[in-house]
């Protein structure tokens, strides 16, 4: 019976190592080819081989010097920055409202901002863009903010508010005995331990805004803050030949911070979504 046990156990570690070791693969393979091609010349892009025979960085001087991509790059930092710091400064409080505080109409309120989620957001481009042209928003950054927060806003509420429900109504009431007013027992106990889902908003909200490129192409011009990924779209479409090469190396560099964030924050968007 023990052998049968450890045949079975053994077999159960093959099959999951297996399985981690496959997906690991389909996940690096593609990014590691991507990775190499930067670095081939334009010769080499189309031969199908790993390692290029010249290593060359013509394409990283041309994404830099002609293409001035790291202008845009920092365009999309600023994009995520700001939509992060836009949803955290109403989503926070309005996810504690919603779970905390009882008022007339709060639920029928919620759910209808909430049925925003369901709604596609292309139809709202024609719409926005005129607004925006007439409000002095259309090609700033200030509107491009602005425009995320039509699904960044109810992503938030909708997960604050389910974590701000759970915690018991005694942390509010001991806080407010040692003398602490409602807002200080909000910012001093209620905050702190809603870090995780804080943390989690922070870093989708500045996902979306680094990965955007409905809102960024269609409400900038080539003169406003547009994104990287606009520009990425550009260099694969919008010339007569397409420098495969030079398209890796954007590529590349537009991958690299969100991964970089990810691995930072992994520990809180675990705690949030488990």
């Amino acid at each position: 019976m023990a052998v049968t046990t450890d045949r079975s156990t053994l077999a159960q570690k093959i099959l999951a190592y297996g399985g981690l070791l496959f997906a690991l693969l389909i996940v690096l393979v593609p990014y590691s080819y991507v990775a190499l091609s930067a670095f081939k010349p334009p010769g080499e892009i189309f031969e199908v081989k790993w390692l290029p025979d010249e290593w060359s960085l013509d394409a990283w001087r041309y994404a830099i010097e002609s293409v001035e991509f790291h202008k845009y790059i920092l365009n999309s930092f600023f994009a995520g920055l700001g939509a992060a710091a836009i949803a955290l400064i109403i989503a926070v409080p309005g996810g504690y409202i919603f779970g905390r505080k009882k008022f007339k109409g709060k639920e029928p309120l919620f759910y209808i901002i909430i049925l925003a989620l369901l709604f596609p957001f292309v139809l709202l481009i024609v719409p926005l863009t005129i607004s925006w042209i007439k409000v002095g928003l259309y090609d700033t950054m200030f509107g491009l903010w602005l425009s995320y927060q039509v699904f960044i806003i109810p992503f938030g509420l909708w997960i604050l508010r389910g974590f701000f429900e759970e915690l018991p109504a005694s942390l509010e009431e001991c806080a407010m005995v040692y003398g602490c007013t409602q807002f200080q027992a909000f910012y001093r106990v209620m905050l702190p331990l809603a870090k995780p889902v804080v943390v989690s908003l922070l870093f989708l909200s500045f996902l979306i805004g680094w990965n955007d490129f409905l809102f960024s192409n269609m409400l900038t011009t080539g003169e406003g803050p547009r994104t990287a990924s606009v520009i990425i779209y550009i260099m694969a479409v919008g010339g007569e030949r397409v420098e495969w090469e030079v398209l890796m190396v954007l590529t590349l560099i537009a991958g690299i911070p969100p991964v970089v964030l990810y691995i930072l924050a992994q520990r809180q968007l675990m705690k949030t979504f488990r």
